[in-house]
């Protein structure tokens, strides 16, 4: 497993929606994927959303970081 290392903590504000790559990156393409579907229970809404994340490839999850190097200096400049 690789982890990863965080040199530099970089300036901004306490809590801010433009900066959590969960709020711009990925409840969007989650809301997107569940969008019209019905489940019978819960256990299948957290089934369908596991096996959207084991889909996901690696690529995925780095591009989310990146534009987060973008929105950061968008936010902070």
């Amino acid at each position: 497993m690789k982890r990863l290392r965080f040199y530099e903590t970089l300036p901004h504000p306490s809590y801010s929606p433009d900066l959590a790559p969960s709020d711009f990156y990925l409840f969007p393409k989650l809301k997107e994927h569940i969008k019209g579907k019905h489940f019978e229970d819960d256990d299948a809404v957290q089934e369908d959303v596991r096996r959207w994340f084991r889909g996901k490839p690696h690529e995925f999850f780095a591009d989310g970081m990146r534009k987060l190097i973008w929105r950061w200096r968008a936010c902070v400049d």
